[in-house]
């Protein structure tokens, strides 16, 4: 990982809850017997192998004394653990969403690639501050007017992902739903789809966006909507993200998984080019012109 990647306090608990399941696994240990030995009861330690919860370096030595590491396995450890403490951007926000999806702001802030199919609205990582407005707006009566606000600038932070030297890689299908549906008033609908046309020009290097059209029929994913995320570091899986409109799941299960990223895949190529993607948003855009 260059000096540039992205560091997530988040993407490191995970990576260092998987080195510790791998060690005690690789001994033979069950959670019951670290507990007994540690102190670090099953659930505690369930916890901390899928990067939930946090280290201290007292306890993160009690387990490397029970794993019987090395001065070298134990710096690497100590070095991801370090990183877990680090308070980062969406902390701030905590009150105002779940745990689940306060975990995907932190993995999505580490991702090295993010695949997304959107049906019928135009993903967070794409969406203007007045069409952000607009969704929450008109979204469920549990959010209060006054969250609006910080619940907009975390939508915004965001998307700084898509800049800097080692931006995160893109790539969207957009169902033609998406790009038609009118989300506040024509000109928030203008503006989100003169906002898509400049992303390509700007970043088309890192962000792909593909339409597929009413008329292209059915497709893999027809009837849903998903998120995969995937990592660099080669300890990570890829993770999938499922969304309805008042809750989220991350899901690791890696048939599903599996049959997830072939589906994107399948559909990706079955939509619009590249060149005729952004024609058809282009149109789409002179469309609303007349409103």
């Amino acid at each position: 990982m260059g000096d540039d990647a992205p560091i997530s306090s988040t993407v490191q608990a995970w990576e260092l809850g998987l080195r510790l399941r791998e060690h005690r696994e690789r001994l033979g240990l069950t959670a019951a017997a670290v507990g007994k030995t540690t102190g670090i009861g099953g659930t505690n330690l369930s916890a901390i192998e899928s990067g939930k919860r946090r280290l201290t370096p007292a306890k993160l030595g009690d387990l490397a004394d029970a794993y019987g590491l090395s001065a070298g396995e134990r710096a690497e450890l100590e070095a991801l653990r370090a990183q877990t403490e680090r308070r980062e951007w969406w902390h701030e926000y905590g009150r105002l969403y779940s745990d689940e999806f306060l975990r995907l702001l932190g993995l999505e802030a580490g991702a090295d690639k993010v695949f997304e199919y959107a049906p019928d609205i135009i993903p967070g990582l794409l969406q203007t501050a007045d069409y952000a407005r607009a969704v929450m707006v008109a979204g469920t009566p549990y959010i209060r007017p006054v969250d609006i606000g910080p619940r907009l600038r975390t939508r915004l932070a965001r998307q700084v992902r898509l800049d800097g030297p080692d931006p995160l890689k893109l790539d969207v299908v957009l169902g033609e739903a998406a790009l038609r549906q009118w989300v506040g008033d024509p000109g928030v609908v203008r503006g989100q789809l003169a906002h898509l046309l400049h992303v390509l020009d700007r970043k088309g290097d890192h962000v792909r966006i593909r339409v597929i059209p009413f008329m292209a029929g059915a497709h893999p994913l027809l009837g849903s909507a998903l998120k995969i995320l995937s990592f660099r570091s080669a300890k990570l899986g890829d993770l999938l993200y499922q969304e309805t409109a008042i809750s989220g799941v991350l899901v690791d299960k890696r048939q599903v998984i599996v049959e997830s990223v072939a589906s994107f895949a399948e559909t990706f190529d079955r939509a619009l080019g590249d060149h005729d993607s952004r024609d058809f948003i282009r149109a789409v855009y002179h469309e609303m012109e007349r409103f």
